[in-house]
């Protein structure tokens, strides 16, 4: 069995200026989970074609030597690399590989397009999606040859029974106990409550009413939303004593 990787090249890179192998100049998070399975789990990797699709290079082999470079794929230089990178691609899929697995971002996938037509239909395929995060998972299952699926998303989030009461969030120290954000938020919605209702994903209970997690955040810190994501307004209330809850 042997199997075909194809990673997208990263802005992040390493080494100087002197020319250095694909697979160990990108240091994108998806090539950090290659290098991790290459070094943790050699005797598996022999049968592992690995490929970077490059702004600069196109399509080329990951142990080819690269300067170090800054170049942004646009649609313009996708359009231009796509024959260089479908004639590569049609000559990699005739020999014989039995996996592909693409972890291309869509802007790099133009210069793929219609690489489906060039894949014989005995070759199991793999693209990741999502988030970061299930990417990461997903290449790192298909290297170990396992199945991959999403980890389970907790749908209630529950303050410690004794909440440090203080937090930063973005710059902003906070020293507030659970009544005083609910003081707060019930206060803003007398008033105002303009976005307390626009949430996605994540939400708080305030007196039987959903509000938004960001939104309470930003009341009691005094800050816009822009200045914090929905990661860190969770954060900071579940360090002052207030529950989270998801969206279904």
């Amino acid at each position: 069995m042997t199997r075909l990787l194809i990673l997208t090249c990263s802005a992040r890179k390493r080494g100087g200026p002197e020319p250095t192998p694909v697979v160990d100049r990108y240091d994108g998070p998806l090539w950090q989970v290659l290098r991790s399975y290459l070094r943790e789990q050699p005797m598996f990797a022999a049968d592992l074609a690995i490929y970077g699709l490059s702004a600069e290079f196109g399509l080329i082999p990951g142990d080819q030597r690269i300067p170090h470079y800054d170049r942004t794929m646009d649609p313009e230089q996708a359009d231009a690399l796509r024959p260089q990178v479908l004639e590569t691609f049609a000559e990699l899929m005739g020999q014989g590989y039995d996996q592909l697995c693409l972890g291309v971002s869509d802007r790099y996938l133009r210069a793929m397009e219609g690489w489906q037509a060039l894949a014989p239909a005995d070759v199991t395929v793999r693209v990741t999606d999502g988030p970061m995060g299930a990417k990461l998972g997903q290449l790192r299952a298909w290297l170990e040859g396992r199945a991959w699926a999403p980890a389970e998303r907790p749908a209630h989030l529950a303050a410690p029974a004794a909440p440090r009461g203080e937090v930063v969030l973005a710059g902003v120290r906070l020293q507030l106990s659970r009544e005083d954000v609910v003081a707060q938020g019930r206060a803003a919605l007398a008033t105002d409550g303009a976005g307390a209702g626009r949430y996605r994903d994540w939400y708080v209970l305030l007196d039987g009413r959903p509000v938004a997690a960001k939104w309470l955040a930003g009341v009691i810190s005094g800050l816009p939303t822009s200045k914090f994501d929905a990661a860190n307004a969770r954060r900071a209330l579940l360090a002052l004593g207030v529950d989270v809850e998801r969206a279904v």
